[in-house]
């Protein structure tokens, strides 16, 4: 048994590679945006003996992490700490930050980015995940886009954050390195944060948008029930 190797085979790897990933990353975006590639019928079934189909209110799709807690409500948690966590830094970066006391001066700028994007763009959107899980509607999109620009924005802030901070070592041997330090620790563990919340608010979109499914069905059978028994009158 032998084996035949070119030396196109790792070039022909890498574009393979290459390419199944971006495929992968434009169907993660087309699933947030335009809710692809989910089969909401086997979150149905119908009662023995009817045309009735039951919605499966507490199917284990709908559980995080193998555990009782539904997606509704780790949504909820996930939106709550946000909404603090956004509100706090606006807070924060708007009445007690001092810049241009021997900091970074691009901390300072990177900073006052995510304020003006948090303020503008973060609020809202939490406000408006709020009202969709509540009223279970699919409007979850503007949040989910927000954290994800949010996420890859602070996975850049962080590593300029680093960056800056060897670069500008002479000054933060001056006792800024700590301040530096703790804003490149929140950094890091409100990205993690994101992520998972990220991933919480997907689940709970796929579980209102399955319920909508099935409410819709159940409109469609009623109305042709209606439509039935009005004909043989």
């Amino acid at each position: 048994l032998t084996f035949h190797t070119t030396k196109s085979s790792p070039r022909r790897f890498l574009l393979c590679f290459s390419f199944s990933e971006i495929e992968s990353i434009k169907k993660f975006f087309r699933t947030i945006i335009h809710e692809e590639d989910v089969d909401y019928a086997r979150f149905e079934s119908k009662m023995d003996g009817t045309d009735i189909v039951t919605f499966r209110e507490n199917d284990k799709a709908f559980r995080l992490f193998g555990t009782n807690i539904h997606v509704k409500v780790g949504a909820y948690v996930a939106g709550v700490i946000g909404f603090a966590v956004t509100i706090a830094f606006c807070v924060t970066y708007t009445f007690y930050h001092s810049r241009g006391l021997g900091r970074n001066p691009f901390l300072d700028h990177l900073e006052l980015v995510d304020l003006i994007f948090a303020f503008v763009v973060g609020l809202p959107c939490h406000i408006l995940l709020f009202w969709s899980i509540a009223k279970e509607k699919l409007l979850f999109s503007p949040f989910l886009v927000f954290y994800v620009t949010n996420f890859a924005m602070n996975v850049i802030f962080a590593i300029i954050t680093v960056i800056a901070a060897s670069l500008d070592l002479h000054q933060q041997l001056f006792g800024n390195i700590k301040y530096d330090l703790g804003w490149t620790v929140f950094q890091v563990v409100f990205t993690a944060s994101q992520g998972l919340a990220i991933y919480v608010v997907m689940r709970c979109r796929k579980y209102v948008a399955a319920k909508l499914h099935w409410k819709q069905r159940n409109n469609e059978v009623r109305i042709f029930s209606t439509t039935v028994q009005i004909h043989y009158r």
